[in-house]
């Protein structure tokens, strides 16, 4: 394919500079996820341990040594209602959520962007390909093959450029949307876990 690249016209250099970016924002996106990972279930294991030993500074202690895991920042806002209405807290945590939202979608929205115009540039190579074999017709028959030659890689070579850097953009942006889910499920799911021990250590 490397060798098929320079006879794809200019169009080519827009859709590698689409790969190049794309390339960018998945390693920033693997990164991020990947230094911010935690265990959900030891995280809240050991936070109850502190709601029941009613321990807050401990907890909070606990809390801010996760200083880039969404979870724990999440919780970490609904120590200061923990004295407040269940309603305060769910307030509070549902805020917390919705502005670690943002950080955690950045990006995405581009990568899905540029997987759809990759395979519309190509589609546009195509297109000034086939003008191009159509022009060279027009002048000089098609006595020879060999004229026509050039127009019509381009139109081939950027149609398959186009869909090579699609494909796999598609698919890490499904999977990368999937994480995202995955992540504000979890936030939410641990918010009302949280909830519920203050709210049970209190009864007691």
């Amino acid at each position: 394919m490397m060798a098929q690249i320079p006879k794809g016209g200019p169009i080519v250099w827009p859709i590698l500079g689409i790969l190049g970016v794309a390339l960018v924002i998945i390693v920033e996106r693997i990164l991020f996820f990947t230094t911010r990972r935690t265990d959900p279930e030891k995280l809240m294991k050991t936070v109850n341990d502190f709601v029941i030993a009613r321990d807050w500074d401990g907890c909070r202690k606990f809390l801010q040594s996760f200083k880039n895991s969404f979870t724990p920042q999440v919780l970490l806002t609904a120590l200061d209602f923990r004295d407040r209405t269940r309603e305060d807290m769910e307030n509070a945590l549902q805020e917390a959520i919705l502005g670690k939202i943002p950080e955690i979608e950045r990006f995405l929205s581009t990568l899905g962007m540029l997987a759809a115009i990759a395979p519309l540039l190509g589609l546009l190579g195509t297109v000034t390909g086939m003008i191009n074999t159509f022009h060279v017709i027009t002048c000089f028959g098609t006595k020879d093959p060999r004229m026509m030659a050039g127009g019509i890689s381009e139109a081939l070579v950027t149609t398959m450029l186009g869909l090579c850097v699609a494909i796999p953009i598609m698919m890490v942006h499904t999977l990368l949307s999937r994480r995202v889910e995955t992540q504000i499920s979890q936030m939410e799911e641990k918010s009302v876990a949280f909830v519920n021990m203050i709210f049970k250590n209190r009864v007691k």
